[in-house]
């Protein structure tokens, strides 16, 4: 139910009322054949196996032809251009693909129907991780199954992964194209991209290969997060969040080495014979291996104080209350010392005393928690590695791949899966230094697929130089607009906090399914080679294979040209292939270069809000590298999908809704419009088939409505062969009042749409449909329409006609499938490819006809209030008072006043027999005065609109204006 402004109830009773025929007693059968009646074979309810069939045929014969249509027929000028994130190729569709490719396709319908020609080319991520265990879970099942292939080869995985990768692809495009999407979808050439294909991989490689020669992607031993159970380097969008991970909290205390520190306080205690420990804090003991300084802030003071347990601690000053506290230890401050005097402190290693390090100074080190001093180890964190960068301190790295010691570590280590056992041996090694072991609860990060732990690991990779494209980047994004609006600002302060907090790229993965980076190594000193000529026999030899498998296969002798060997003075046993990938968001993150070329730029990227870290940051970067440009002039953000509860659907909790499911039950235009509807109002998109019901039966309204339309404006059942013409001059009041309540809904729906408030403009149109449209005009015009003269049944159906074609253009890139499928019962063609009405891009000023018709729907409420509304309201006759000023506006409509008149227009809004208007005394609410009076005269049997002239007819049965209309029609 719907509440108007002007207070009556809209809802299904009325919306009924409109469509209904009027019901004809036996007795009043002759002047059935006379009245217009709506006429049409568009079916009011589809079954399933009806609404499939009709899908299916939309599909094949109408939106096929849509992209290539908008291409030939829409003009080039100011094309706009939405560049389509790639979804994996790794599983079934879910809700959160329809929620991203049906937002894309409501903006692009809009557009083409628009008369905006449109450049949208769907891509598919089909590397990396996700995809590449799909492959090695189907070798493992071989070998659960007794298969006795050998050991499983890099192409094996890539054959694998391929395949699975082409066929979900399949399925994935079939279903897309299911939901209406536009896209060429039948084009492996140009309707659509994959990063698989050699194009694709063509373009990436020469990319890179740019970026090395303008040192802005380099090769460095560097902390990146590792994942032993991938066995692979990660970016931070591929990492989840362990928010209850239990690790370690070791407060430990490192000696001091009694040798010249320069700091008087301490050697002195030293000289005394007592021992002084510097305190430090960590949960990752693991790392204590590779400890190799401790790191003091040059801007913090310090102090040494004696706890009561007789430890002499240096620590820091503004830290002492909370590290008691936290030790549950008395301290005695005995002397406080500056930063300064920290610099030439030297401490024994706490595994290893014959090794003497420095202490460093770091503007990481803060007073917040901990005891203002850090374990560093550079192999294991940025701040770490940078610090010991400075200090040319070469990084000590013990642990291997599998996130095990090495050869290089301890005895007692090596081998140790070092984030469980490591932490044990090592807590158990260093006891006797040990101030406080506990555990804490904290964030922790874990892969984001197998949902292991991973560390910070220090390991040779290639790297994007993010602090030289920083700068340019943040400037860029300033440019760039983000939608929704009422969340704009609070995302671009998230991207640009991205890409400050980042101090490089890792961009090579230790994986098997992927695009190789195309670079030699010397076998001897490790460094790596890359060189054009190498580059341009990789590029031919792809071209010509389809595929870049051969980077596994080939030996360097058969791929290396002898030329680029003379060049390097070098020969082919000196040179070996690295076996890294390009990481998945370089790869995908250059799909621009592809789709648009080094040019132009797109004007919509449209993904979640977790592409923030992901897909909008990798494609800003390459794009700001290559050509010192955003690749996008505005971003579109939306949310993911939960169940009801708010619950991240799972097969393991059984709350999965799968789009499949939802168009199987409720067709393509359900799914759409609970995307239109709920999609962008919040970050988590609530799914329930309670909503969805409530969908559906928002299509099946508009149903209603499209059924009555098109049985007015199809004469006897039949196409029109022209469109009828409004006549200004036959327009009541009402009419002009609905023409511009239809030409302002036309205009602030396309407003809506340009600025993607799509759920807004799907409540508009509902709104407008079952209360102005339904509620008021189409309630009010049906005696016109079927009772009235032929050139006032003309004028009320060239006016439905502009509704029928505005209404269709506004629905059309939301429920497509219903717009198409009514099209077909009036139009020839499909509708898209029809002229269509052009949208008005100004509000409209205020006119009489507005201030008229309101007045009177006021007067409407008011007697509406007073009458009993299950009489028929054709036999009410109105006594109205009123005020000057509304007796102005209500004797534009009802012209004769202080006199009983029956066809007036104010008579026809109201649907009642006559009304006496006058000027008077005014109720409590300083309106009107309504006295409400039932008529005894027996109604016109043919219109029961009017009244007859006597109770008891003798010369006729049928009021004075239908016997016009029967004389017209010659009976």
């Amino acid at each position: 139910m719907l509440q108007s402004k002007h207070g009556w109830v809209i809802g299904t009773r009325f919306t009924v009322r409109c469509f209904a025929t009027k019901s004809v007693p036996k007795d009043e059968s002759s002047y059935t054949g006379t009245i217009n009646l709506p006429k049409t074979k568009f079916p009011a309810r589809l079954n399933v196996e009806k609404r499939n069939q009709i899908e299916e045929q939309l599909r094949k014969n109408c939106f096929s032809q849509l992209y290539a249509w908008n291409r030939s027929n829409l003009p080039e000028k100011n094309e706009f251009i939405l560049h389509d994130g790639p979804p994996y190729a790794n599983g079934d569709l879910h809700m959160g693909h329809a929620v991203n490719k049906i937002l894309k396709d409501l903006i692009l319908k809009h557009k083409i129907i628009s008369g905006t020609r449109v450049h949208y080319v769907p891509g598919w991520d089909c590397h990396g991780l996700p995809i590449e265990l799909k492959a090695l879970e189907a070798f493992n099942k071989k070998k659960k199954h007794g298969s006795t292939e050998a050991r499983t080869t890099a192409v094996d995985i890539r054959n694998t992964a391929r395949k699975f990768a082409l066929e979900t692809i399949t399925k994935q495009k079939n279903e897309f194209e299911s939901w209406g999407i536009t896209g060429s979808w039948n084009d492996t050439a140009n309707g659509y991209y994959r990063t698989l294909d050699p194009g694709y991989i063509r373009a990436q490689l020469r990319l890179f290969y740019e970026l090395y020669e303008r040192k802005l992607v380099y090769r460095d031993l560097k902390p990146v997060y590792w994942s032993p159970s991938s066995q692979s380097a990660l970016a931070e969008a591929e990492l989840e969040y362990d928010e209850a991970h239990r690790s370690p909290s070791l407060y430990l205390k490192f000696q001091l080495a009694n040798c010249g520190t320069g700091c008087e306080a301490i050697e002195q205690l030293q000289r005394q014979g007592t021992d002084v420990h510097a305190a430090i804090w960590t949960t990752t003991p693991w790392t204590l291996p590779a400890n190799q300084a401790i790191c003091y802030n040059p801007s913090l003071e310090y102090c040494l104080v004696r706890a009561s347990n007789g430890d002499i601690l240096l620590i820091g000053k503004e830290l002492v209350g909370y590290l008691s506290q936290e030790l549950t230890l008395p301290f005695d401050v005995l002397q406080s010392i500056t930063a300064a005097q920290l610099r030439g402190l030297k401490y024994h290693h706490p595994l290893n005393r014959a090794e003497l390090l420095p202490f460093l100074p770091g503007a990481h080190v803060k007073a917040e928690k901990g005891t203002g001093l850090v374990h560093t180890a550079p192999a294991h964190g940025p701040e770490d590695f940078l610090v010991c960068l400075e200090q040319q301190i070469p990084v000590k790295n013990l642990i291997d791949d599998k996130g095990c010691y090495n050869k290089r570590a301890s005895s007692f280590l090596v081998g140790k899966y070092a984030l469980t056992e490591g932490n044990l041996l090592i807590t158990d090694e260093v006891q006797h230094a040990t101030l406080k072991l506990s555990t804490i609860e904290h964030s922790y990060p874990i892969d984001w697929r197998t949902k292991q732990p991973v560390m910070l690991r220090a390991s040779d990779q290639w790297f994007i130089d993010t602090n030289s494209l920083k700068q340019l980047s943040l400037e860029a994004v300033k440019e760039v607009n983000i939608f929704p609006r009422t969340s704009a600002e609070v995302s671009k302060k998230v991207l640009e906090g991205q890409l400050r907090k980042r101090p490089y790229w890792c961009i090579s993965r230790q994986r098997a399914w992927g695009v190789p980076i195309p670079v030699l190594y010397n076998t001897t000193s490790k460094q790596p080679i890359a060189h054009p000529l190498l580059l341009k026999a990789i590029e031919e030899r792809l071209m010509k294979e389809s595929s870049i498998d051969f980077w596994w296969t080939v030996p360097v002798e058969k791929l290396v040209p002898k030329e680029m060997l003379q060049q390097l003075n070098t020969s082919h046993d000196q040179l070996e292939k690295g076996h890294d990938i390009l990481d998945i968001w370089f790869d995908s993150g250059t799909s621009w270069l592809t789709v648009l070329g080094k040019e132009r730029v797109a004007d919509l990227y449209l993904e979640g809000v977790d592409q923030f870290t992901g897909w909008f940051q990798s494609s800003l970067l390459t794009s700001i590298a290559a050509r010192d440009r955003a690749p996008y002039k505005a971003i579109f953000v939306h949310g993911f999908a939960v169940d009801e509860n708010g619950l991240k659907m799972s097969k393991s909790l059984g709350n999965v809704i799968s789009p499949k499911s939802i168009v199987d039950r409720y067709g393509c235009d359900t799914l759409r419009w609970w995307v239109c509807a709920h999609a962008i109002q919040n970050t988590s998109i609530p799914v329930s088939h309670k909503l969805l019901a409530s969908s559906a039966e928002g299509v099946q309204k508009l149903r209603g409505i499209f059924k009555f339309l098109l049985g007015v404006l199809n004469a006897n059942g039949t196409l029109r062969e022209k469109e009828p013409v409004i006549r200004e001059d036959l327009l009541c009041h009402v009419d002009r009042y609905f023409l511009r309540q239809l030409t302002e809904f036309h205009r602030s729906i396309f407003q809506l749409y340009e600025t993607y408030q799509h759920n807004r403009a799907s409540a508009a149109i509902l709104n407008f449909c079952l209360s102005t449209l339904s509620g008021l005009y189409l309630h009010v015009v049906k005696d016109r329409l079927y009772c009235g003269t032929r050139a006032e049944h003309e004028n009320v159906v060239a006016i439905l006609t502009q509704t029928y074609r505005v209404l269709s253009k506004t629905l059309w890139p939301i429920i497509p499938f219903l717009v198409e499928e009514s099209w077909t019962f009036y139009g020839k063609d499909s509708f898209f490819q029809s002229s269509q009405p052009p949208t008005p891009s100004e509000p409209l000023e205020p006119c009489n006809s507005t201030k008229v018709i309101e007045s009177a729907l006021e007067l409407r409420h008011s007697a509406y209030q007073q009458a009993q509304l299950n009489v028929n309201t054709w036999l009410l006759e109105l006594v109205v008072e009123c005020s000057a000023a509304d007796l102005s506006f209500l004797s534009q409509l009802h012209p004769k006043l202080n006199v009983p008149e029956s066809s007036s227009e104010l008579c026809e809004l109201l649907q009642v027999g006559s009304i006496h208007l006058r000027e008077g005394a005014t109720d409590a609410s300083g309106r009107f005065a309504i006295t409400v009076t039932k008529s005894e005269k027996p109604l016109c049997r043919r219109c029961r609109r009017y009244s007859l002239v006597t109770e008891n007819p003798t010369s006729s049965d049928v009021c004075p204006r239908c016997e016009i209309v029967l004389n017209q029609r010659g009976r």
